[in-house]
This record gives C-alpha cells, sequence and structure tokens, in this order.
C-alpha cells in the first residue's frame, strides 16, 4: 500500500492507495463501474481511482462550492448530502450506502451543488472525472455502464421528488425502507434486518417529515404489523418486498 497526498476542493487530503487485491473486499459489489468488465478494461479503471479513508462521521467529503473535479463510489460506511435552504435550515438532499455513486448532479458544473458528509467511518473510491470521460471514450462497456447509472440516478431522483410531494407519511416511510432493502441486498445475503445508519432528524428532513410525525409513523406502521423495530438502528420488514420495483412501494394500502 502507497501513501500520496492529493489536493480536492480546499483541503489536502491523505489518500491510501490499496492493492487490486483488497479491491475484493469493497462493499460495492456488482453496483461498481468495475464489475463485469473484461480484465484489461477493470485494470485501466483502477488505475485512474483513488481511495480515500477513513472519513470520520460528521466529517464532510467536499463543500457546496468546492471545484467539482471528481464523482465518488462508496466503498464502505455512508454519507448524506444537505443544502440550506432559504430560511437558513439544513435539509437533508440524499442518502448514499455501499456502492452508489455521489457527486453525479456536479456533472456539467464547476462546482458541487451541496455539502457532502459522512454519516459514520466511511471509505470511498475517488474518480476523476476527466480521467473518467477519456477511458469512457476507449471503453464502451465501462461508458455504458457509467451512462446506465446517470440514467437510473435522474429517474430516482425524479419518483423521489413525486413521492416525497404528492404520497402519506406511511407511503414516504415505507419507501424508504423498501429503498434500503434493495440496496442492502446488493451487499450482502438478503435479509428483512434493515441496518439503518441514518438519525431520526435526517430522515425526516429526507422525507418532508418532522421528527415527530416520522416517529409517529414508524409507531403506526408497527401497528399495521409492516415493521418491528429492533433498536434506533435496526428495524425488521415484516412484509418485504416481492420485487425490486421500487416504485410499487407507494401503492401499498394504509388504513
Amino acid at each position: 500500500m502507497t501513501i500520496e497526498h492529493v489536493s480536492c476542493g480546499k483541503t489536502q487530503h491523505l489518500h491510501l492507495i490499496k492493492s487490486a487485491q483488497e479491491c475484493s473486499k469493497c462493499g460495492g459489489g456488482i453496483r461498481c463501474l468495475s464489475f463485469g468488465l473484461c480484465a484489461e478494461s477493470a485494470h485501466d479503471f483502477k488505475n485512474i481511482i483513488r481511495e480515500r479513508g477513513t472519513i470520520a462521521a460528521d466529517e464532510h467529503l467536499y463543500r457546496q462550492d468546492d471545484p467539482f473535479r471528481s464523482i465518488y463510489s462508496i466503498q464502505s460506511g455512508s454519507i448524506k448530502t444537505e443544502t440550506v435552504t432559504a430560511d437558513g435550515r439544513n435539509s437533508v438532499m440524499g442518502f448514499y450506502l455501499p456502492g452508489d455513486l455521489i457527486g453525479l448532479d456536479a456533472i456539467g458544473g464547476n462546482s458541487y451543488l451541496n455539502d457532502a458528509i459522512a454519516i459514520e467511518p466511511t471509505w470511498v473510491c475517488e474518480i476523476p472525472y476527466e480521467a473518467l470521460l477519456k477511458l469512457c471514450s476507449n471503453e464502451p462497456d465501462l461508458q455504458k455502464k457509467f451512462f446506465a447509472r446517470l440514467g437510473n440516478k435522474i429517474h430516482h431522483d425524479e419518483y423521489d421528488g413525486k413521492v416525497i410531494r404528492n404520497e402519506s407519511a406511511c407511503q414516504r416511510v415505507m419507501y424508504f425502507l423498501h429503498q434500503l432493502y434493495w440496496q442492502q441486498a446488493h451487499q450482502e445475503t438478503r435479509t428483512a434486518r434493515l441496518h439503518i445508519p441514518m438519525n431520526k432528524q435526517d430522515i425526516a428532513s429526507y422525507l418532508g417529515l418532522t421528527p415527530e410525525s416520522f416517529s409517529r409513523t414508524l409507531k403506526q406502521l408497527e401497528k399495521l404489523d409492516y415493521i418491528q423495530k429492533e433498536s434506533h438502528k435496526y428495524l425488521l420488514l415484516l412484509k418485504e418486498p416481492d420485487s425490486e420495483n421500487l416504485e410499487k412501494a407507494p401503492l401499498l394500502n394504509f388504513k
């Protein structure tokens, strides 16, 4: 393992460049952009990335208005993005788990649009954007995977916005839990036991609810036998999704 100092935005970060063998332990698994590429293409991709960690809880990966140079793939841990509203409140825009790409919304601009903050100790792969574009021009399979991820990001952002604007509190919360279910299913053996690293206030902010309304909704879902709380970080889905189509979640009928 080699060590180098690399400038990112306004801060000097310590980057740990791990061996290719350690890459196999990444929590991103099949969601890594290099997954499924031929050996030569995967090697070329891994040559442009830099691994960064550990990013401590509450530490920034980047800040709003930092110069845009890279996108990031989460190896382990979790990150939230947030911005400040016109009235000065922090508003959570999204959550990112292992395998997710973060920073995509800055593509086409010169700077990041929000703050990216670690929720827990987190490792990421930094993917310099210009190097990625150059590599994609010579690697059609990588280009196809990258464009697919961009398209999925746009689709889910639009649908998430619709859910938050139009659905009931119960439907918003169940949609969020189903998202976590399928994201965590990519990382490990599928299980109804969900790990929830985010705190109540951040989830409520993301869903457009007050913390009090979010807590009441969880209690209502427990009474309806949709969930069972184990602790503030874990709960059980008593009715697991039977399809990876997240858009079915808001169609559940709640009394």
